[in-house]
């Protein structure tokens, strides 16, 4: 609304308003009179276009609005208090306390109603820039982010004439500017004071939101520090120097088989967590624990087989607490399998065979795979019978769980035994202090895989046959057993059978571990399988050298069918990996196999009547080729004297010496 100029104090503003009037009508330069900033803040109102006459503020949509107060909570919740203490001193004489943002944009007001609704850049969503009602208390402030005072014709729309503004910028505690702090009067009650207060009330809100976002910053890293807490995958109790529980995490309550939804708080441990091997001895020997396998009997009457470590929380010379950290048994074997790989890696796909034998092999193997029963697997060095476990595990329901191979042949005899069962600390000398768990333990739930089986000691097989009837493994030096889940595949290229019959193989052993047995050939017994494993060892060999072989010749074809293979699919594989490694051509030759190959096989001339009606020159150039030129050997070759080689190099026009390397 426009106000009646005889409402104005004339007497008290008059100079400005003819300062203001010459400047807004006639565009006469302000005197000295007027401050520099206000005088500044007119040229930029009128270069705005700026409406001298009235008010004429921007109104933001509601959504808008409640957008900035929601950017702005943190600013209001801060500010309203002493919004409140501001009004309060001035309560009854028109006075109107406003927190606007960064954006001029009115946020919160407090005033009598009447007050508001005459001004109206006083209400809520009201944008108070300078480019829309000129020279403000609000807009300016935020223009020049500095305490400012405007007193009546100072502003520069006639309507605010009446009032006198007092306001001072807010700053976040980076100095960002965010916002400010309004105090608006009517002009007889103007005193540089009212700027003192509002400038003093900014600075304590400036301060208290420092003080809140510190705050909420502490109760953040609390609620992520106990997130964590109870995260992590170990369970940690904490406590004070006299055993009583400071703090505890979800996994310590899950071991110790404690109820989640009570309070534990100031419990003495040793109400929950007993100790068979002395666990208060542990926690006042003022010496660090560092996972020790211990055994903890629990308030329910389980034993708890954990990892134990104990770290004393020291201040100065005295103890303060203690930190007990607990570890699952069976999570640290799976941690330790994981960093030995104990896993299978190959399924019954990765095995390569079209003869029927091996067909009748796998179709065993995959019974087995769907069986809990003890697999022994026989066969010759090098036929594949740890493929053959690998794969009838990854096919079981144990394929998530661990896969652990031992060879029984190359582990020393006194070794075997605790290699296999573990040892208590101190169990023997060099033995570790805190002990090592065997690959039975590390099995548990999984596989063990005990590779010829027919060179274990028969000492040793009394130890395993009670761990296949009990269930129970003893560490050597142990008292106490540990149960086990073990899934057992033995191998062995021997026959146990004449070693039973010789006393060298226990026969209730042999009983135990031949329950479902397989048979895997030798490869000169399913030679059919020669070319299609040939052809995969060309693919993986290409691959693995970075070759490009395309194959391999007839006669090198039938020299290696004609080949006994000793070694087995391991020597083949073997042969391949030399062949593709020293192979200049694009195709394997006799000269790129081993002399055992050579030597061990009976190779038929060729037959030189057969050929000659097809391409002979281009016939003798091959053989040429693959002798390096060599007249002596391409003649053998041939069938040819010396001299009818030379003669038949003649006649047909080659000379032999570009052959030779």
């Amino acid at each position: 609304m426009k106000l009646d100029m005889d409402m104005i104090d004339r007497k008290k503003n008059h100079e400005l308003y003819e300062e203001w009037e010459n400047f807004v009508f006639k565009g006469i330069k302000p005197s000295n009179q007027i401050r520099d900033f206000i005088a500044e803040s007119w040229a930029r109102s009128v270069e705005n276009h700026v409406n001298p006459q009235h008010n004429d503020p921007i109104y933001i949509s509601e959504e808008e609005f409640e957008r900035k107060r929601k950017e702005s909570d943190a600013f209001i919740r801060s500010a309203v208090p002493y919004m409140e203490n501001l009004y309060d001193s001035f309560k009854g004489s028109g006075c109107t306390v406003i927190v606007a943002d960064k954006s001029c944009c009115v946020l919160e007001v407090i005033g009598d109603k009447e007050d508001l609704e005459k001004i109206e850049v006083h209400n809520k969503k009201a944008l108070c820039k300078e480019v829309y009602i000129g020279t403000n208390g609000i807009g300016t402030t935020i223009y020049l982010d500095r305490p400012i005072q405007i007193l009546g014709a100072e502003h520069f729309a006639l309507e605010n004439h009446p009032l006198s503004c007092s306001a001072a910028p807010v700053h976040d505690r980076e100095g960002n500017l965010i916002g400010c702090l309004s105090i608006s009067c009517v002009l007889a009650d103007a005193n540089p004071h009212i700027l003192s207060m509002v400038t003093a009330a900014a600075g304590a809100i400036e301060r208290q939101m420092i003080i809140e976002s510190e705050l909420a910053e502490k109760q953040d890293l609390i609620i992520q520090r106990e997130k964590a807490f109870q995260s992590i995958s170990e369970g940690i109790i904490i406590l004070d120097k006299n055993m009583k529980i400071i703090s505890i995490n979800e996994k310590a309550l899950k071991l110790m088989e404690l109820d989640m939804g009570k309070n534990y708080i100031h419990k003495d441990v040793r109400e929950y967590l007993l100790e068979d091997m002395n666990l208060e001895k542990l926690i006042h020997s003022k010496k660090d624990t560092i996972d020790q396998e211990q055994r903890l009997r629990l308030h329910s009457g389980n034993i708890l087989n954990c990892i134990l470590s104990i770290s004393i929380i020291w201040n100065e010379e005295n103890i303060k607490g203690f930190i007990i950290i607990l570890k699952e048994m069976e999570k640290v074997h799976e941690l330790v399998n994981k960093m030995l790989r104990s896993t299978a890696y190959y399924s019954f796909e990765d095995i390569t065979f079209q003869s029927q034998v091996m067909k009748e092999a796998i179709h065993i193997g995959k019974i087995a795979a769907d069986s809990s029963s003890n697999v022994l697997i026989v066969g010759e060095s090098g036929t594949g019978k740890e493929l053959m476990a690998h794969s009838i595990h990854s096919a079981s329901k144990r394929k998530n769980k661990p896969f652990i191979a031992i060879n029984c042949g190359a582990i020393p005899s006194g070794l075997i035994e605790s290699e296999l069962f573990g040892y208590e600390g101190g169990a023997f000398t060099g033995s570790k202090k805190e002990g090592n768990p065997g690959k039975f333990e590390l099995a548990n739930g999984g596989t063990i895989f005990l590779d010829e089986i027919g060179d274990m000691p028969l000492e040793v097989q009394a130890s395993l046959l009670r761990v296949l009837q009990t269930k129970e493994v003893y560490r050597i030096g142990g008292r106490n057993p540990k149960k086990i889940d073990v899934r057992i595949i033995a191998a062995t290229h021997r026959n146990l059978e004449n070693m039973v019959s010789e006393n060298s193989f226990r026969l209730d052993l042999y009983y135990r571990i031949n329950v479902l047995n397989i048979y895997i050939p030798p490869l000169r017994e399913r030679k059919e399988d020669i070319e299609i494993l040939i052809e995969a060892f060309i693919k993986e060999f290409n691959k693995k050298l970075n070759k490009k072989i395309k194959g391999l010749d007839e006669n090198t074809k039938k020299l290696l069918n004609a080949y006994d293979w000793v070694g087995n699919v391991r020597e083949l594989s073997n042969v391949f990996e030399r062949a593709i490694n020293i192979c200049e051509e694009d195709y394997i030759q006799d000269k790129d196999l081993p002399d055992k190959i050579l030597c061990n096989v009976k190779v038929e001339k060729y037959n030189y009547d057969q050929v000659i009606e097809n391409n002979e020159k281009e016939f003798i150039i091959t053989i040429l080729k693959k002798n390096n030129g060599n007249i002596k050997k391409s003649a053998q070759k041939l069938g040819f004297s010396r001299s009818k080689m030379y003669r038949k190099l003649k006649s047909l026009n080659i000379d032999w010496e570009n052959y030779r390397k």
